[in-house]
């Protein structure tokens, strides 16, 4: 069985099976916010195997969940195996995507009421809603981490040799193509003390939160040993003031409220990050250290190493709640729900090839399972991932998944309408 359901969750709406398909990250809201049947889609060539495979152009569709109705609007060529083209809803009109213009990066608004399209000469990471655009070079991206970068496009008038360029970063456009660097890879290096670390930096998800003011990005490299080291940075926008919320090993995230972000991570003493940081011990000593502890009997691994989901305050950093560790201790990608009393995530797959759909009530910090979704063969053969980057609805019963349990990438809507139901009427 590659699939099973819990705690009463249906699976109501699936995209077909002739091509591969996708919504993208966990961070996106697919569905329209006055049509919520509406939902943005990428559909790629059936079994493709991402970056594994050159040249390929991917459509841009709009999904009509309730008429099971697929329609294109454009296609790009401007996509990464993670995270498509950055497809997102701008208003309930209007949606925006990456697309190279002459191999240049650029985004294109695409209208659903007329099919006008106008096109943006940065592409696009993340949108607020006063119209600001945070963007990055997908050229650099694509050099040090395939998964997330784009590999058709002319560099961002920057030399993505540099180790530490300060002409590189986050940058913060707008929709009449102004542009300006707002946090620089040598800025963000200083901020972290990592000038004598001599590798290739990168800054990527720069993410706004709900007003706009802020937003939070990492900061990464990867390790002599090739552990992937990472610095979450705050930035006020306003104030240009830029914080460290978590060092060393801190993976996905999400914005609870305007100050408030929840934060896979580990919570490490400064003392022993510091050593992460010689170039000698990680790649020399660490490395043996990890074996002996991988044999431990009595689990010394995850008491010292032990990553947590928790909850961070990014006007005062040192505020860090650690979550449910119990049944919510697995990495995995988090949204909020509309009503901000529930949080959906998953799981990475078990050696049974299983990924976990997960439900956190944050009043009771009781944890649900929704489901078990077994990833397709084919992807673990090619030592591909294909997570199920949970999303919800706008009503908050709705639930976007993608998954490849059927044996190739596809999409799925699931209800779990019953069970929030029983969740309220319990408390």
């Amino acid at each position: 069985m590659s699939i099973k359901l819990y705690n009463s969750t249906e699976l109501i709406a699936s995209t077909p099976e002739n091509f591969d398909h996708s919504v993208g990250y966990h961070d996106m809201k697919p569905f329209n916010k006055s049509d919520n049947n509406l939902v943005l889609l990428h559909r790629f060539p059936l079994n493709n195997l991402g970056f594994k495979d050159k040249d390929t152009k991917i459509d841009i569709c709009l999904w009509d969940i309730n008429k099971s109705k697929i329609e294109k609007i454009d296609e790009t060529d401007t996509w990464s195996w993670e995270q498509g083209a950055r497809l997102q809803w701008i208003n309930e009109d209007e949606c925006i995507y990456n697309k190279s213009i002459n191999n240049n990066p650029s985004s294109v608004i695409y209208n659903i009421n007329n099919s006008s399209k106008k096109t943006l000469n940065n592409c696009i990471y993340s949108l607020n809603k006063n119209g600001s655009i945070l963007s990055v070079n997908y050229s650099r991206i694509w050099k040090l981490w395939k998964s997330y970068g784009y590999d058709n496009l002319i560099s961002l008038n920057t030399d993505i040799e540099k180790k530490k360029p300060d002409d590189d970063g986050i940058f913060l456009c707008d929709f009449d193509n102004n542009k300006k660097l707002i946090l620089s890879v040598k800025k963000a290096v200083k901020l972290c003390g990592l000038e004598h670390i001599d590798k290739d930096f990168f800054l990527c998800f720069p993410t706004f939160n709900y007003s706009g003011n802020k937003f939070v990005s990492f900061l990464r490299y990867f390790s002599d040993s090739g552990a992937l080291i990472s610095h979450l940075i705050c930035s006020n926008i306003k104030e240009q003031k830029n914080t460290i919320l978590a060092r060393e090993k801190v993976s996905h995230f999400e914005w609870i409220n305007d100050e408030e972000i929840i934060v896979w991570c580990r919570n490490l003493n400064q003392k022993i990050i510091k050593l992460r940081n010689n170039n000698f011990l990680e790649k020399k000593i660490f490395p043996a250290i990890r074996k002996i502890l991988d044999l431990s009997k009595i689990n010394l691994k995850n008491k010292i190493l032990r990553s947590d989901y928790h909850l961070i305050n990014t006007d005062e950093p040192s505020k860090i709640t650690r979550l449910n560790n119990t049944s919510l201790n697995e990495d995995g990608h988090p949204q909020i729900s509309p009503d901000k009393k529930f949080l959906i995530t998953d799981t990475y797959a078990n050696s049974k090839g299983y990924m976990k759909l997960l439900l956190l009530n944050i009043t009771s910090n009781k944890v649900y399972t929704l489901g078990e979704f077994k990833i397709a063969e084919y992807l673990q053969k090619n030592n591909l991932k294909y997570d199920l980057h949970p999303r919800w609805d706008n009503s908050g019963n709705l639930i976007s998944i993608d998954s490849s349990h059927v044996g190739s990438r596809q999409s799925f809507i699931l209800n779990i309408e019953k069970l929030l139901f029983k969740i309220k009427n319990d408390n």
